[in-house]
């Protein structure tokens, strides 16, 4: 080992002395502890948001695509439409009598859907995921809205 090395080492355990007298009042075993402590609580905590995540993945995903879905103005013309939707796809009851904008309807019922504890809603995201994921598909069920007796359960029981 050369002399520099040497120094080194002895400036090392020098300072860690140091610093192990200075902090007389704590405990290295205690530390120890707390720090085992805070890593099974940070794994707990990030196992519970992933659970979370797992167990509400279709309304999570429908929060985050309704907004897209809902503003395409060629899927759904006008208010009604989305209304009709919303009520016969999503089981919700807007209320037409409020005269709401399209924003604010979108945000209504992106808001019902979080809000809701409808079993329903990961059958749906199934659905609506595999719908939505294809142009193909999305570009039949726009010409298939132009004809007479056009329901959203119709599509979805063809899937």
């Amino acid at each position: 080992m050369d002399k520099n090395k040497l120094i080194q080492t002895a400036n090392f355990i020098e300072e860690l002395s140091w610093l192990l007298e200075s902090g007389k009042n704590i405990s290295l075993k205690e530390i120890s502890i707390l720090i085992r402590n805070l890593s099974n609580e940070r794994n707990i905590v990030f196992h519970n948001k992933l659970d979370f995540a797992i167990n509400n993945e279709g309304k999570t995903y429908l929060v985050g695509v309704l907004p897209k879905i809902l503003q395409d103005t060629e899927l759904f013309k006008s208010n009604s439409e989305m209304l009709d939707f919303a009520e016969e796809v999503l089981l919700l009851k807007p209320s037409r009598a409020a005269k709401r904008s399209r924003i604010e309807y979108i945000g209504w019922i992106v808001c019902e859907v979080s809000n809701t504890n409808n079993e329903n809603l990961d059958t749906l995201y199934k659905y609506l995921k595999e719908i939505f994921s294809d142009d193909v598909r999305i570009a039949k069920i726009k010409k298939a809205k132009k004809e007479v007796g056009f329901t959203w359960n119709k599509i979805i029981r063809n899937l």
